[in-house]
C-alpha cells in the first residue's frame, strides 16, 4: 500500500514539474508563440504580418498584410487590399535613367475617415524603402482603386525581389515626409500595408 502511495505521489509531482517546464517553453495551445514584439526587429514584424496575414503592432505604427483589418481607433475595421499578381510583374519598357516601371494596384476598402496614402517600395521586409508615385495621394475615403508605379533597375538580369508597402496616414501626409528611409517607422504612417513577396522583370 505504501509502495502504490509512493507511486502516486511520484507521478503527481512528475505531472506537475512537466507542467512547469511545458509552460516556461512557451508550449501549449494559449501559451506565447515563442515571438517576442518588444525583442524583434521591424523586418521580424513585417515578416509576421506577412506570413500570418495579421496586423501586428510595432513602434506606434501597425504593419497589416494585404487585406487583413486594421484595428486602430482611426481604422477600425478598414482595409487596403494590394493586388497580388499571379506571375511576376513585367516591367513596361519605358526605360527613365536606370529603371523602368510596372503597375501595382490596390484598392482601400472601409475607410471612413480622411486619409492620405503613401506607397514605398524595397527588395525585402529589411529595406531600405523607398518612395514610388501612386494616382491617388490626398485625402481618401470608401472603396477606390489606386495604382503604384512600381520601378526595377533597367540592367537587371534577373527577376528582382519585391514588396511594396502602402502607408496610410491620419489626416494629410505630414511635412517634410523623406524620399527614402532605412525603415518603414521612419515615414510616420498611422498604418503600413504590406504586400506578399513579389518580383519584377524586365522584358529582353
Amino acid at each position: 500500500m505504501n509502495v502504490e502511495m509512493r507511486g502516486i505521489r511520484t507521478g503527481a509531482a512528475a505531472s506537475v514539474l512537466l507542467a512547469i517546464l511545458w509552460s516556461m517553453t512557451g508550449c501549449g495551445g494559449s501559451g506565447s508563440s515563442g515571438f517576442d514584439i518588444s525583442q524583434a526587429s521591424e523586418a521580424q514584424v513585417i515578416a509576421r504580418a506577412i506570413d500570418r496575414g495579421e496586423c501586428v503592432g510595432f513602434e506606434q505604427q501597425t504593419f497589416c498584410a494585404s487585406g487583413a483589418e486594421v484595428r486602430t481607433d482611426d481604422f477600425q475595421g478598414a482595409s487596403v487590399i494590394i493586388e497580388e499578381p499571379s506571375s511576376a510583374l513585367v516591367c513596361d519598357g519605358r526605360v527613365s535613367g536606370q529603371k523602368c516601371t510596372a503597375s501595382l494596384e490596390f484598392t482601400t476598402v472601409g475607410f471612413s475617415t480622411p486619409n492620405s496614402l503613401l506607397a514605398t517600395v524595397s527588395e525585402s521586409e529589411s529595406g531600405p524603402w523607398t518612395l514610388v508615385p501612386l494616382t491617388v495621394s490626398e485625402d481618401v475615403t470608401g472603396p477606390r482603386r489606386v495604382s503604384i508605379t512600381v520601378p526595377a533597375r533597367s540592367d537587371a538580369t534577373s527577376p528582382m525581389p519585391l514588396i511594396a508597402a502602402v502607408l496610410v496616414y491620419v489626416g494629410p501626409v505630414p511635412d517634410a515626409t523623406l524620399a527614402t528611409g532605412a525603415h518603414l517607422t521612419d515615414f510616420g504612417a498611422d498604418v503600413a500595408y504590406v504586400s506578399s513577396r513579389l518580383e519584377i522583370v524586365i522584358p529582353r
